[in-house]
């Protein structure tokens, strides 16, 4: 006697099942594909997507602009000259008991109770701790991040400044992705470092390119502002002490700075 295999319960291969099937199959290795190639994207559109919305992390949507008010203040005030630099400050009462250099940080003092703090830095100091410090490959960073937004401080943080969350779609490349993630880490630092959630403004003077952190209108906690040059960075703040600070007295420190004349040959500006 044969026995007979009852087929009943496998599956009945039909044509139309067989086109379902294939195209089954060919969804799943587009999937595949997609997630090999873009998957960084995916998982950051997906997941930490929700950590830079608009409502938990508006700050990483801002980007800089260009300042509204460039009105420059008229009030009695003096010029002062520190660490091979000088600038016009709209207050005339220094006190000059609490002015002091703290280490590399020029703070200066007035009877009002306004304050500046103020230094100088090594031009490029930011890009080349990466390639220094870090032991990266320059080559590789170039390659990584845009031989354009490695060449100095000023092109890789206005680069970071000026990218969003946006910048990442379900079909960004790995590369991209990578690196759009990467600027947005450095954008939340330097915002959280100089105070900068209320606005980022671009600043130009005549010696000078850079950025301001902070909105005066908004009663920041200090307003801080990055100036560069070719051979020098320089960094001033303005902590909000008993009244704020307006946006035309920072514009006259800020558009008045010179080197010293007399140490112009041997001060890199």
């Amino acid at each position: 006697m044969k026995l007979r295999l009852n087929r009943g319960w496998l599956p009945h291969f039909t044509p139309r099942r067989r086109r379902i099937l294939t195209w089954c199959g060919i969804v799943l290795g587009v999937v595949f594909i997609y997630l090999y190639i873009f998957g960084v994207s995916a998982w950051f559109v997906i997941i930490e997507g929700r950590n830079l919305s608009g409502k938990d992390d508006p700050s990483s949507w801002k980007t800089p602009v260009a300042l509204k008010d460039l009105s420059i203040s008229s009030a009695p005030g003096r010029k002062l000259s520190y660490l091979g630099y000088e600038f016009e400050v709209p207050w005339d009462d220094l006190d000059e008991q609490k002015t002091r250099l703290v280490g590399k940080w020029q703070v200066i003092s007035f009877h009002s109770g306004e304050s500046i703090v103020f230094s100088t830095l090594p031009p490029n100091g930011f890009v080349n701790s990466f390639f220094e410090e870090g032991g990266a490959d320059k080559r590789a960073w170039s390659r990584f991040l845009g031989a354009e937004t490695t060449q100095s401080d000023y092109a890789f943080i206005r680069a970071a400044l000026e990218t969003t969350p946006g910048d990442i779609g379900l079909l960004t490349p790995r590369g991209a992705a990578a690196r759009t993630i990467f600027l947005l880490l450095m954008k939340s630092i330097q915002i959280i470092a100089n105070e900068g959630h209320s606005g980022i403004f671009l600043i130009q003077t005549r010696d000078f390119r850079g950025f301001q952190y902070g909105n005066p209108a908004s009663r920041p906690p200090e307003i801080e502002a990055d100036l560069f040059a070719d051979k020098v960075h320089l960094h001033f703040v303005f902590p909000e002490k008993k009244w704020p600070i307006s946006q035309p007295e920072i514009n006259r420190v800020i558009q008045s700075v010179r080197p010293v004349h007399q140490q112009a040959s041997s001060v890199d500006h």
